[in-house]
């Protein structure tokens, strides 16, 4: 009865703690919209409140050149100091406006900011695990909602990135991991996305381009990786890495789950294979794309300038 009571505990709190998460990460969407909806109406009201503003001038100025007479007189006094109050009123809501404006788009800035940074590899600098699951799940859905809207899934590993640890330090590990998550930003355009999955593992979904674009873009990451030297510990020390990376385009049949299997699949290919390389599955098959051979550039600076080239096509 004691180990069914302590695990019937630590099974409730596991449930807790995940549906706790999931309501706070709704409450902060919650949140985010309703500020973006209240600064949508403060915007409004303030081009309102201009437009009031500019009428009861106007309205002034022909009040203000009435002739006069005995018995418009007082009245039309009157009507000169409410318009004036109305328009000193009008002029504090505006600036009440602004300073409410900016009060909000600071908060929401500030909401924004920590949605970011819970989705973000506070070492690599890219998105970190639950950053790759719900890109992936957007990508999936979107994907089945308009099949034109193709991408593709890349899963890297760095060769014996354990070598490198025990060679040169943690601390050199961690300066290679950090340069990798930087050269593989600089490798694809900004609608693409960059994650960490753990350890020595990265995600890469390329979008919008085809079976054929998205071997090439994958062909000339690795190249690129393997190309240049990564510094290590501001020694003068730097050291050469290789990728095994491992591709699947998205299919009509695909879901999160079924296009992952197949990219990880693909990468244990790579590996198998002699790693350094690109693995893709297709069509239930396994096909080896862009095998060690690198092609002929003079600098690592050349080979992404080309790479840039095309990838801005």
């Amino acid at each position: 009865m004691g180990a069914g009571l302590l695990c019937g505990f630590f099974i409730g709190r596991f449930y807790t703690l995940k549906n706790e998460t999931r309501r706070l990460k709704n409450d902060r969407d919650r949140t985010l919209s309703g500020l973006m909806a209240l600064m949508n109406s403060t915007n409004q009201l303030n081009d309102d409140v201009d437009v009031h503003s500019v009428a009861l001038q106007d309205a002034s100025q022909e009040i203000d050149r009435l002739e006069r007479e005995d018995h418009f007189d007082d009245l039309q006094t009157a009507l000169m100091s409410n318009i004036t109050r109305v328009f000193q009123s009008n002029r504090k809501l505006e600036n009440d406006l602004v300073v409410s404006r900016f009060q909000l788009e600071s908060q929401a800035q500030e909401l924004d900011r920590s949605r970011s940074e819970a989705r973000t590899d506070g070492l690599c600098n890219v998105g970190n695990r639950k950053a790759v699951d719900e890109t992936l799940q957007f990508m999936v859905s979107r994907y089945q909602q308009d099949r034109k809207a193709s991408f593709g899934l890349m899963l890297v590993d760095i060769d014996h990135f354990k070598r490198i640890n025990d060679t040169f330090g943690h601390q050199a590990g961690d300066e290679v991991l950090t340069s990798i998550s930087f050269a593989l930003k600089e490798c694809v355009r900004p609608k693409d996305f960059v994650g960490r999955l753990g350890g020595d593992e990265f995600c890469i979904m390329l979008d919008g381009l085809s079976d054929v674009d998205v071997q090439l873009v994958g062909t000339r990451i690795r190249s690129a990786i393997e190309l240049n030297d990564f510094s290590l510990n501001d020694s003068g020390q730097s050291t050469v890495v290789t990728m095994s990376m491992g591709l699947a385009v998205i299919e009509p049949t695909d879901n999160a789950e079924s296009l992952y299997e197949r990219a990880d699949k693909a990468l244990y290919k790579s590996k198998q294979l002699g790693r350094n390389r690109l693995c893709m599955i297709a069509n239930e098959s396994i096909e080896t794309v862009g095998l060690t051979k690198v092609p002929d550039y003079a600098s690592y600076d050349e080979f992404k300038t080309q790479l840039n080239e095309f990838n801005t096509q």
